[in-house]
């Protein structure tokens, strides 16, 4: 009997087994996991109560902001304490850069375009509530202002963290999104990095802070400064691990324009900075390093992968 030998023959790539690899290898760009099942999904939409939640509190940036940095003079009128006209201002910008935030998470159609939003506004909020609590004899609590700065302050904080423990299984990407450049995730670090430690400073030392600020500040302001800062700061940070330019452009935009809007009223009221002051240089380089930034990343071209 004779033996004959059978050469095995690989099994050429057939046009489905292409098919096959790719899909398995775009498996992890599927547009939508379900929170903790791993099955894609459609995007989650904002719900009604969390555009409740937004529109309240941009409400009441509304309602400081728009006054404290166009009428300065009248900054009392809707704060629980008098702040000079820079301070006003600077107070203004930061409310005003919270309303551009409300807005636009308002707005927003999906949860991945605004789930960054009660972070931030928590953070910031609740160390309002922290300062408050670290100087109650500054606050007259028979106002209407003290009032509403404190029920407010105690609420927000609470709804933020609230929303974000809801939310916290789902993760919302969509594959068409375009991808945040690996340089603006580097600049959004930084930025964090930079404004999270100016913060913290002025947080936990604002006598010590006081002493070298640009122009003259109690330590009250200083600590009322810290909470919009850390809340900038630690969402930069947050801004910067995330995969999509869509996520980050409402809390790009509204720290943009904080930084703008601080740069104005600095012009504004450049009487009060010392020339030969490295801190004032500094504080203008803050600013303008800030503003361009934020412009950078809206008006950039932005890649897809």
């Amino acid at each position: 009997m004779s033996t004959r030998k059978v050469t095995a023959k690989a099994r050429p790539t057939q046009p489905d087994d292409v098919g096959v690899r790719s899909v398995e290898a775009s498996a992890s760009d599927a547009p939508v996991v379900e929170g903790g099942t791993g099955r894609p999904g459609p995007p989650a939409e904002v719900t009604w109560y969390e555009r409740a939640y937004f529109l309240a509190v941009g409400t009441l940036a509304a309602a400081v902001g728009v006054p404290t940095f166009i009428s300065p003079a009248n900054a009392a009128d809707v704060l629980p304490f008098a702040v000079p006209p820079l301070h006003a201002r600077l107070i203004g910008a930061m409310y005003l850069s919270g309303l551009a935030l409300m807005l636009g998470a308002t707005f927003a159609r999906r949860w991945s375009d605004v789930r960054l939003v009660p972070a931030i506004t928590a953070i910031w909020t609740g160390g309002l509530l922290l300062v408050t609590l670290l100087h109650l004899e500054a606050f007259p609590f028979a106002t209407t202002q003290t009032q509403i700065w404190f029920g407010a302050y105690v609420a927000y904080p609470l709804i933020g963290i609230w929303l974000l423990v809801r939310r916290r299984h789902l993760r919302d990407v969509a594959a068409a999104d375009r991808r945040l450049p690996t340089g603006g995730r580097r600049w959004l670090a930084g930025q964090g990095v930079v404004l999270s430690a100016l913060g913290a400073a002025l947080l936990v030392a604002p006598a010590t802070i006081a002493q070298g600020w640009p122009w003259p500040v109690t330590p009250l302001l200083a600590q009322i400064y810290s909470a919009p800062l850390l809340a900038y700061g630690i969402g930069s940070v947050l801004l910067s691990r995330c995969r999509t330019w869509r996520e980050t452009r409402i809390a790009v935009v509204g720290i943009g324009l904080f930084s703008l809007l601080a740069l104005v009223g600095s012009v504004i009221h450049r009487e009060l900075f010392a020339i030969g002051d490295p801190a004032a240089w500094a504080w203008f380089a803050l600013l303008v390093a800030m503003t361009a930034g934020a412009v950078a990343m809206t008006v950039a071209p932005r890649s897809s992968r």
